[in-house]
Parts: structure tokens; C-alpha cells; sequence
């Protein structure tokens, strides 16, 4: 094919004229220039001491490969590419040769001058297929751009495997390193098959897959920890820039579910659309940014969903001025086990629909301190902040700040399921609903929704469970204020029963002292007022007067109230054991009711006086 790589070439990628001034200073530097002094390359070999030209129109494949193979014999194995363009025709390879003594390829090094500045080491690779295989295990490729023609599909940056026909074959011990590289125009940059990774301040761009990872099919030595689940282990993924890509990072094959031990951290994926897809478990996703993110959720967990924590990120689409958005920001598959999941500290803007979205069941999921903004963009009542697609358990949704949702009084926290041993407290959002939609609420749920002022502050408690009102207001307490709080059921209908409280208990200082009176709460029937019965020291003091003295003024026992009292009128043959003092109606033989009262040790008949007239 034969194509120079020149600034045009570079400046395909849109945004990284870094790497294109890059490219333009490579071209007409010496072959043999003066190493980066951020490289040590003491006793290196380079291509150009078995033939390349570095001028990005020569073959340099053989020279190269040469100078890879070499490396065998030599202790201090590292092959440094002086800055240039070194165009190849086919697929470079690192054998995986790991037998006794220095004749072996293990830690290998291949290094180039850097790529973000004028002295660039530039692999043009001019086919359609794997530019460089890393089979040897504990190899480090730093400081190489790899450029690759554009729209093609079968083009692989690296492919780091070991070769299952090796022996001892150990498929899954890799451990490689890939940093301060550039990959350009490659369907998939980098493609690792095993165990470990260190892939650091790279630049990928414009492609499809920056990162594929996967488990052996077959060759997998060892036991213990070398073997699944543990083996798919040890990745760290930090600082660098997806620029205009498909997805950022994949886990593949059936065994992704194992991929664990991640710290994918501050990384950066502008015009892209996904930062994460696939399999994993125990790791951490902190510090990322992500912008423009589209074509499905910026974070999609497939399978696995245990053990994770998502920190201080910034995952979004883009906003009314350009860009496109996602329909969620960190999403759960329904085949994924959504369990022991932190959400905290992120922030999450322009997205479609729910910007964390569990698709199934979750449990022990805590979701705190977060900003949500601009969500619900297709304003439809299915998508909240917050949607768990199945029965949720042992959920705390604490302390976030929920940004207006387009459907007008929808909750921000959906639960398409039964919520249990749940607390939703401490979170503000910006209309007049409540914080949760749940099919059934289950036992041991606390969930509170701040309203429009201090009396106006709702709680759902546990089950057989007690909230306290502690009193913080200091000074003497007004006699028949609300200091003390109040347990309250209000309306806000505009017709019909009409605004204001409807009932409750309220509990309010009976006098200067602090003595305390509760109050029992309830609309009346024929005007929208509140009436309220006391209960205080003195006993039950109803809304109505009708208080009466039993006994003399002088020598009262104490003071009863009584509304309409009514006895139960009784049959003889169910009389109760005789009490003294004790009264009750009664059925005599002629079936009329008559009073009777108990001297101890008989029911005894008192004598009805006249009728008494009501007109």
C-alpha cells in the first residue's frame, strides 16, 4: 500500500493535533536522532542496526522483527525505535519463549521517543490486521504511536496473548504494560488475552474498541489463584484519553463475569460513546469524565455486578449546543447480580433516561452524594434518578442532590418491585412529589422527604418501629406551640377534601414548665378545621365541653370526661363476675334493658326514673 504517514494522515483523528505536529516533526528527523532523555535506552537495539530507514516509505517490517528476535540472546532486552516512521507490511511478533537460563523474551521492553511531542517513533502499520503480536509474558511497550489506515475492520494495535502451544504453555499469565502510547484508526487498539495489565496515559482514537480483555480458551497453567474465578485478576487502566470511540473498555468471552480486581481511574472519553462494557467484579471506577457519551449507557455491567464502588466521576451526553446522550450513566444488566454497590460522589448530566438503572433485583446498594442534572430527557414516567427494575433490599439513597425530572411530581427513586430494609433520606429534589415510587413497601424501610418547611417533614418508619422528635429549640416553650413536633397526615388537594391537615398526633408544651400534652388530630366533618383531643396529666380532655365532676365539689375523686356515654347492653347469662362499683346494662326477663350495679358480691337492679322528654 505504501502510504506515507504526514500530518494530513494524523489529522484524521479530529482534536489531536498533538499527535499531527507530532508526526510532522518525526518525518524529518534523522533516523539516528538522539534518544528521549525520558528513555533509558542503555545497550538497546534498534531497527536501524539491522536496516530501517524510519522515513515512512521503506518496508521496515524484516529490520524490526530482526531487531525483536535478537532480543533472545541479550540480557538487558529492549529494542528503542529512534524517532520516525517506521512502515509496516505485515504482523510484528514477540514470541513466547520462556525456557531456562537469559534465552527467553520475558520483560521485554520496546520503546519509542514518545508520542505528544516533535520527536516521534511512529509504527505506520499498512495493512488490514494486527500490527504487533505480544505473546512473551511481562512486556512493556512505551512511548510508540501506532497509525493505522482508517475504516477498516480487522486492524489490531496489539494483541497480547501467550501462545497456547508454548511450553509450559501458561495462556493466563500476561502482566503486561502498555504506556505513553498513541493508537489511531485501529478497530481495536488493544486486544489482552490473560491475566494483569498496566495500561497507562495512553491516546486512542477514532476507532471502535480501545481496550478488549479476555480469559484463555485454553493453556491455563497452574492452580489456585492462576485458575478462575481469581485468575482474571490485576488490571490497572489510568489517565488516559479515548478520543472519539466506540466503546473505551471491554470484558469479553464467557468468562468476563470474573474480570475483578480493576482500578479503572481518570480516564477521559470525549466525542466517544461508552467507557465501560462487559463483566466485572471487585473494583473501583474513579475519576473518570466522560462526554458525549451515546450509543448505550456509558457504564453497562453484563454480567457479574458484585463488589463494585463509582467515585467522583463525571459521566454525561452532550448539551443543547451539540453532542449526543446516553440512555443511562451507569447501567446494571438483568443477567448481572447487582450487590454491594457504592454510587457516590458522581455526577451525572444529560442523559435520556434513568442515569443509574438497575435492569434486575439489587441489594446492599448504597447511592449517596450525588448531582443529577438534566435527566429524564425523553420525559417519560418510566426513567427516575434512581430505577431499580426487580425488588430492592438493604438500599440507602442518601444525601443527593436530584435535579428537576421533565415528568411533572415524578419521584426521583422508581423500585419496579418490592422495597425492603431500605433508607432514602437526606436527599433534595426539585418538585412537590415524593422521593419514592415502589410497587409494595416492604418492612424496615426509612425513608424521609424534606417539603416546604419544618412541619411539613415526612418519614415512612420500619415496622413496629419508633421515630423520635427530639426538641432542640431553646428557651421557654410557648403553652400549646408546636415544640415538640408532630406526626401529621396532610392533604394537597385543591378540591374535594380540599389542602391542610387531616389528622395526626402532635405533641405541644402544656405549660411553662414543659409539661407536655399530646393532641389527637382530626378534620371535622362539616368544615375544613382541625380539632383536636388532648391527652395530658389531667387525664383525656375532649374538643367538646362536657367535662363533669363525679362526686361533691369538696370531695371530688376526680374530674371525667364523657361524650355521649354508652353502655353495652348485656344478656344475664353473660354477666361478668361481680366487681364492686362496677355498672353495666342489662337484659332482664321481660327483654327490656335495665341498669345494674355490683355490690361485690350480686348484680343488683336500679330502678329507671321517668322518661324524659325531648321536645
Amino acid at each position: 500500500m505504501g502510504t506515507s504517514v504526514n500530518r494530513r494522515h494524523l489529522l484524521r483523528a479530529a482534536g489531536i493535533a498533538g499527535v499531527g505536529t507530532a508526526a510532522a516533526g518525526a518525518i524529518s528527523a534523522p533516523a539516528q536522532a538522539r534518544p528521549a532523555e525520558t528513555v533509558d535506552v542503555a545497550n538497546a537495539t534498534t531497527p536501524q542496526d539491522f536496516g530501517a530507514v524510519a522515513d515512512g516509505v521503506a518496508d521496515d517490517t524484516g529490520p524490526i522483527q530482526k531487531a525483536i528476535d535478537a532480543q533472545r540472546e541479550r540480557q538487558n532486552k529492549i529494542v528503542y525505535f529512534p524517532p520516525g516512521t517506521y512502515r509496516i507490511t505485515r504482523t510484528l511478533v514477540v514470541p513466547d519463549v520462556e525456557s531456562a537460563g537469559d534465552t527467553h523474551f520475558n520483560r521485554l521492553v520496546l520503546a519509542g521517543a514518545g508520542t505528544m511531542g516533535s520527536r516521534t517513533s511512529i509504527i505506520d502499520v499498512d495493512f488490514d490486521g494486527t500490527a504487533m503480536e505480544v505473546r512473551a509474558p511481562l512486556a512493556a511497550v512505551r512511548g510508540l504511536a501506532f497509525v493505522a489506515p482508517p475504516s477498516l475492520k480487522n486492524t489490531i494495535g496489539l494483541r497480547i496473548a501467550r501462545d497456547p502451544g508454548a511450553e509450559p504453555p501458561n495462556t493466563d499469565d500476561t502482566d503486561a504494560t502498555v504506556t505513553e502510547c498513541t493508537f489511531i484508526e485501529f478497530y481495536t487498539a488493544v486486544r489482552q488475552v490473560g491475566r494483569g495489565l498496566v495500561f497507562t496515559n495512553n491516546l486512542v482514537a477514532v476507532g471502535d474498541v480501545g481496550l478488549e480483555i479476555s480469559w484463555p480458551t485454553s493453556g491455563v497453567g497452574g492452580d489456585g489463584v492462576h485458575v478462575l474465578p481469581y485468575g482474571m485478576r490485576k488490571w490497572l487502566i489510568e489517565g488516559n484519553h479515548f478520543h472519539s470511540m466506540g466503546t473505551a473498555i471491554i470484558t469479553s468471552g464467557a468468562d468476563a463475569h470474573n474480570f475483578r480486581g480493576a482500578v479503572i481511574a481518570n480516564n477521559v472519553l470525549d466525542i466517544g460513546k461508552r467507557l465501560f462494557t462487559g463483566g466485572i467484579i471487585n473494583s473501583t471506577f474513579a475519576g473518570n469524565v466522560v462526554e458525549n457519551g451515546t450509543g448505550g449507557a456509558i457504564v453497562s455491567v453484563t454480567s457479574g455486578g458484585t463488589n463494585l464502588t463509582f467515585t467522583g466521576n463525571i459521566l454525561g451526553g452532550g448539551d443543547p449546543g451539540g453532542g449526543a446522550r446516553p440512555p443511562h450513566a451507569i447501567e446494571f444488566r438483568p443477567e448481572a447480580k447487582a450487590r454491594n454497590v457504592t454510587i457516590t460522589g458522581n455526577g451525572f448530566h444529560w442523559i435520556e433516561g434513568s442515569p443509574i438503572y438497575f435492569g434486575g433485583t439489587a441489594s446492599e446498594v448504597t447511592v449517596s452524594s450525588n448531582s443529577f442534572e438534566n435527566w429524564n430527557l425523553l420525559k417519560e414516567e418510566r426513567w427516575s434518578a434512581v430505577r431499580i427494575n426487580g425488588d430492592a433490599a438493604g438500599v440507602a439513597v442518601m444525601g443527593n442532590a436530584f435535579g428537576e425530572n421533565p415528568v411533572a411530581a415524578s419521584p426521583p427513586v422508581r423500585v419496579i418491585g418490592k422495597l425492603t430494609g431500605s433508607t432514602i433520606v437526606g436527599n433534595t429534589f426539585a418538585h412537590t412529589a415524593g422521593v419514592l415510587y415502589a410497587e409494595t413497601v416492604g418492612d424496615g424501610n426509612y425513608i424521609e422527604r424534606r417539603g416546604s418547611g419544618a412541619n411539613k417533614h415526612e418519614l415512612t418508619a420500619a415496622k413496629d418501629g419508633a421515630l423520635v422528635v427530639r426538641a432542640t429549640a431553646t428557651g421557654v416553650p410557648a403553652v400549646g406551640s408546636d415544640a415538640y413536633g408532630s406526626f401529621v397526615a396532610a392533604s394537597d388537594r385543591t378540591a374535594g377534601a380540599g389542602p391542610g391537615v387531616k389528622g395526626g398526633v402532635r405533641v405541644v408544651p402544656a405549660n411553662e414548665s414543659g409539661a407536655a400534652a399530646v393532641e389527637l388530630l382530626c378534620a371535622t366533618n362539616s368544615t375544613n378545621g382541625v380539632a383536636a383531643l388532648r391527652v395530658d396529666i389531667n387525664g383525656l380532655v375532649p374538643t367538646a365541653d362536657n367535662a363533669r365532676d363525679v362526686g361533691s365539689a369538696e370531695n371530688r375523686m376526680r374530674t371525667v370526661y364523657a361524650h355521649q356515654l354508652q353502655l353495652a347492653t348485656v344478656s344475664a347469662a353473660d354477666l361478668p363476675e361481680p366487681a364492686p362499683g362496677a355498672v353495666v346494662m342489662v337484659k332482664d326477663a321481660a327483654g327490656r334493658s335495665v341498669l345494674a350495679v355490683s355490690d361485690g358480691g350480686s348484680w343488683r337492679r336500679m330502678p329507671l326514673g321517668p322518661t324524659i322528654a325531648t321536645t
